[in-house]
């Protein structure tokens, strides 16, 4: 729906800052439309709540998920890493206009929205879609090949007639495990997923595309590396599995490796080395700065390709240096720069302060926490 700009009556102003502020307005008013108009792929809903109060909601979570709003009097506009929602309506109810780029984008998108929407109790009512099928973020394929790379590292090989659209919008996906004979995922009649069995019940790690190879058609062969650890339910699986076993998977989501700056310094433990891996893998050939990665045991260093510009340190867990001490021994040039941190989550929270503190902006770092230790109580 088309965006009226917003202009509030100035009478102490001169005329000539009216005009400015109008054409600003307008302006802003106008892109927003245009973010929604680019998208391909759209759907809708609606919720039976006042407008302020759902705009609330929704600008609260954004903020809280450092996600980018831009909003006039009856119009907010949320841009998720997917898509973007439009949040507008009046007292007596909220509309929802979601938009992506891609159809498996809208899926994820929608369904991140429904999942939050149910978990704050606030009814909605989606737009009525086709009768049960799969999500378009899912994709079902077939394992070809299983290599153990090394005592910690194995690679698993899947073909699939729709995997080539993980050749872009994103490094990772997740691996789906459900209950014994519960069959795959589907949508309803409102689109959104559901999981047979409850969402809850369903085992979805994260794991990253290491290399893919498309065909025509859209399909694909995709390779993704596992660390292999005790007690790990893929780990078992990666024992199990044959070759023709059917594996389900959805994406593609996470970030991208194509960042632009001059300077990177890479810093992953055991559990990042398939997705640093991946970013040496594609950045530019001009670009320089450092990877520290770190595994259990000499035996699973690997050769990986990277530009001639980036020097790549391995280093063993039982020596005494750790991720975090990696990261504050390293220099960090003044600009033009991007540091990547992914490691246990305590030490990814410490990563992003000591980030902070040395003055890189929000754009300039990403520290993920790729796992969780077991608390003592938990132990």
């Amino acid at each position: 729906m088309p965006l009226t700009p917003i202009i509030s009556p100035m009478k102490t102003v001169p005329a000539s800052w009216q005009h400015k502020e109008r054409a600003a307005r307008l302006a802003s008013s106008m892109a927003l439309h245009f973010k929604m108009a680019a998208a391909g792929h759209q759907t809708f809903a609606t919720v039976a709540l006042p407008f302020a109060l759902t705009r609330d909601k929704f600008t609260e979570y954004a903020t809280a998920q450092g996600l980018t709003v831009e909003q006039n009097a009856d119009t907010s506009l949320i841009q998720f890493q997917r898509g973007v929602v439009q949040v507008s309506g009046d007292a007596a109810q909220t509309r929802l206009d979601i938009s992506s780029e891609t159809a498996a984008a809208l899926q994820l998108l929608r369904d991140t929205l429904a999942e939050r929407m149910k978990a704050l109790h606030i009814p909605v009512v989606w737009k009525p879609e086709a009768d049960k099928g799969r999500p378009a973020n899912l994709s079902t394929a077939t394992v070809v090949g299983v290599l153990h790379l090394s005592p910690a590292y194995a690679r698993v090989t899947i073909e699939g007639p729709d995997l080539a659209r993980f050749a872009d919008g994103g490094l990772h996906f997740r691996l789906l495990f459900g209950p014994k004979d519960a069959g795959w995922p589907y949508t309803d009649e409102t689109g959104v997923t559901q999981w047979p069995g409850g969402d809850k019940a369903w085992h979805r790690p994260v794991y990253t595309v290491r290399s893919i190879v498309c065909s025509a058609g859209g399909s694909a062969c995709i390779d993704f590396d596992i660390f292999l650890h005790d007690g790990g339910r893929v780990t078992e699986w990666t024992k199990s599995v044959t070759l023709g076993d059917e594996v389900a998977l959805t994406g593609p989501n996470g970030g991208r490796a194509d960042r632009k700056a001059g300077w990177q310094l890479l810093i992953g433990d055991e559990t990042a080395v398939p997705v640093i891996a991946r970013q040496l893998a594609v950045l530019p050939e001009k670009t320089a700065g450092k990877a520290v990665l770190f595994v259990p045991d000499a035996a699973d260093i690997q050769s990986l390709a990277h530009p001639a510009g980036m020097t790549v340190q391995w280093a063993l867990r039982k020596d005494s240096q750790t991720p975090l001490d990696a990261l504050h021994a390293a220099a960090l040039p003044e600009k033009d720069r991007f540091v990547f941190f992914a490691a246990e989550r305590s030490e990814a929270v410490a990563a992003r302060g000591y980030l902070g503190e040395q003055g890189l902006a929000k754009d300039e770092f990403q520290s993920a926490a790729y796992w969780t230790a077991p608390t003592s109580d938990a132990q």
